[in-house]
């Protein structure tokens, strides 16, 4: 009987000791795990994420991730532009679009120190960061860059070899009425009605089939021109109307435009030729539905409304709707002109 108990003890030590000194299971890196995109040509001057694009094919996560061999795509020279250290916004709390100052919009982010072009190691994902511009990255028509991407866990390593990053130059705003390429100003103007950004919209009860040459407004869609100017590099945000001889329309003449809830933000100040606010950037903030977006969330939406008694004694409410959006801080205006002069009297 104890020589049957030692057996035991002893079958239990040793197999103690295999486990103990056993290697660990090594991961799995599959040879078909491979990157959906391989070309990248991103907008400087705005974060933009590149996510879900890498295909692991049921490879062990985590995978490391990481980028090497960059170079410039013409020569095959090496390049360090990539890798260069920039300062960006980083969001630590939610932003929900109720916050009620800029202070509280400030508190829920902080300035963090990233790559210009930057590669999340656990997921693969591509970040180019908004303070990335050409001071630091060759822009389009330059060929830009090529580099690598090398993937490894304790299963093995895949090298991902000529990926490539050609970015476009900057375009501060949107609408943008210059070539991403060339950066001349395109032939025909932008016109946000060609987008479906900009409507005018008649809401006339007492007439049927109203046509923008039907109507009394004396206004066309296609009679509005808007300009974005920046004027310096603070946080403020200005809407100014311009009629057809570039005199200023007062803005009470959009008597039904709801000031306090056009756009985010704070301390609007309005006088006989401006509407101001301060204003975070960019506009909007990130890309998520509020009351101050269009439908997903992509771009500000604000409408200025106005109402008059028409002939007939009908009362004709009408609008003008535009979408946008602001990369670049600075102070912003934003100015209608109006190429047709709107009517805003009563008849």
């Amino acid at each position: 009987m104890q020589r049957k108990i030692l057996t035991v003890i002893i079958f239990v030590l040793a197999a103690a000791a295999c486990r103990k000194w056993a290697p660990d299971d090594l991961d799995y890196l599959s040879p078909r795990a491979v990157y959906n995109q391989k070309v990248f040509s991103p907008v400087m001057g705005r974060t933009t994420l590149y996510s879900q694009i890498f295909n692991t094919d049921n490879s062990s996560t985590p995978i490391q991730f990481k980028i090497t061999n960059v170079r410039y795509k013409t020569t095959g020279e090496p390049a360090t532009d990539l890798g260069k250290p920039v300062q960006t916004l980083v969001w630590k709390q939610a932003y929900t679009g109720e916050e009620k100052s800029l202070a509280e919009i400030d508190a829920k982010r902080v300035v963090e120190t990233h790559p210009a072009w930057e590669i999340r190691p656990n997921s693969g994902e591509f970040i180019l960061w908004a303070a990335a511009d050409n001071s630091i990255l060759r822009e389009q028509p330059d060929s830009g860059y090529l580099f690598d991407v090398e993937a490894s866990n304790s299963g093995g390593k895949n090298v991902y070899t000529d990926l490539a990053l050609m970015p476009y130059r900057e375009q501060p705003y949107a609408p943008y009425e210059y070539d991403a390429v060339t950066g001349l100003q395109r032939a025909n103007y932008p016109n946000p009605s060609d987008s479906s950004v900009f409507k005018l919209i008649y809401n006339n009860p007492g007439v049927q089939n109203v046509t923008d040459d039907e109507t009394n407004l004396g206004l066309r869609s296609d009679s509005v021109r808007v300009l974005f100017n920046r004027k310096g590099d603070g946080n403020s945000l200005t809407f100014k109307f311009m009629d057809k001889d570039s005199l200023p329309i007062d803005p009470a003449r959009f008597n039904r435009t709801a000031w306090d809830t056009l756009v985010h933000g704070f301390n609007r100040v309005t006088t006989k030729t401006e509407v101001r606010y301060d204003v975070a950037y960019p506009i909007p903030l990130i890309r998520y539905r509020t009351k101050y977006t269009n439908g997903d969330g992509s771009q500000a939406y604000v409408k200025f409304i106005w109402d008059r008694v028409g002939f007939g004694n009908i009362r004709e409410t009408c609008s003008i709707d535009f979408s946008f959006s602001i990369y670049r801080k600075g102070d912003w205006e934003i100015i209608f002109f109006f190429q047709h002069n709107p009517r805003f009297r009563d008849e």
